[in-house]
């Protein structure tokens, strides 16, 4: 697949708290003194990445150990430095838009979160200097925090959109208080000031979380958005929308979210079928245990997208990005 490997790349949708190798975050962990749930190395790498089949709980939870080792300005800014350069260098990734939440990385109030954001900020341009890379951030709001912690993040992500802040997004279990139509004055506000809006949903059967989410928030794109296949007025919605799916096969497969790729073969054929934008990502290459070469290296022998779709995919992944 000689055109894989001299294909440029563009990545979406991957979060910093799975993007950093487990051999990084181990190190990172020791040079702060942070005490580990285990002294064994093997033992360490199974709590931070997917493991054969385990939920989607399980998966969010892994983050609050990844996100506690990343709990420094410091750590942050090798992070986001060796998630940037590491992208390059492994996938020929020249597009790369990393997202976290910052209030998560603050130790609960320890932590300034203008440092925090600013190392990040200055590990991406640390990267980017040496290779040829563009890199952005997204800013998580989260569905378990209040609206109030939320906005907090809106305003930082506006306060440094000139820095390389490029757009927000709403994570967090689906199950978590906060809805659509809590943050959608948030969400106005950041579309006001020129951030692009992404929202996770769609990743779990929800339909009408889904709904609730592209009806009140009309994000630019949605991450994951599965779901929508379920749902025919849904997917004209998303069309009509023009909004962009952030499609993560290898976890969807990995947390059960879909059964395998037969599945999404279905899956993709009712997104073309309705003429939705999708593009191929990793949620996390690190906790995934999968690269973008290699999810698209499977769609290929899997026979879910043949080189023709793929490309295109990646070519609406680049036009789809917050990165001006």
């Amino acid at each position: 697949m000689d055109w894989l490997t001299k294909l440029e790349l563009t990545e979406l949708h991957a979060h910093v708290g799975a993007s950093v190798s487990p051999t990084m975050l181990w190190e990172m962990a020791h040079n702060q003194g942070i005490k580990l749930p285990t002294k064994n190395y093997w033992q360490f790498e199974k709590l931070i990445t997917l493991q054969h089949k385990e939920s989607l709980n399980d998966y969010l939870k892994k983050f609050e150990l990844t996100e506690l080792i990343q709990s420094s300005p410091e750590a942050m800014f090798t992070a986001m430095e060796t998630a940037v350069s590491g992208a390059f260098r492994k996938n020929n990734i020249t597009t790369l838009e990393l997202r976290y939440n910052p209030i998560f990385r603050n130790r609960r109030g320890e932590r300034d979160l203008d440092h925090t954001i600013v190392f990040s900020l200055q590990g991406i341009e640390r990267a980017c200097l040496k290779y040829p890379v563009r890199a952005g951030v997204i800013l998580c709001m989260d569905r378990r925090i209040s609206v109030k912690m939320n906005e907090i993040i809106v305003d930082k992500a506006i306060k440094y959109k000139n820095r390389g802040v490029v757009g927000i997004d709403l994570a967090g279990a689906y199950d978590g208080p906060i809805t659509a139509k809590m943050i959608k004055p948030l969400v106005k506000k950041a579309r006001a000031a020129g951030l692009g809006i992404t929202i996770h949903t769609g990743e779990t059967p929800d339909v009408k979380e889904m709904w609730d989410c592209v009806t009140e928030l009309n994000p630019d794109r949605v991450g994951h958005g599965i779901a929508a296949t379920a749902d025919p007025k849904l997917l004209r919605l998303l069309s009509q929308n023009k909004i962009v799916l952030e499609v993560c096969p290898t976890s969807n497969i990995n947390t059960k979210v879909v059964s395998g790729y037969p599945q999404f073969k279905q899956i993709f054929a009712k997104l073309i079928e309705f003429g939705i934008k999708f593009t191929i990502n990793t949620d996390g290459y690190a906790m995934q245990q999968v690269n973008l070469r290699e999810e698209f290296r499977r769609l290929l022998i899997n026979q879910v997208l043949t080189k023709e779709q793929l490309i295109q995919a990646n070519n609406t992944a680049r036009k789809a990005s917050f990165i001006l």
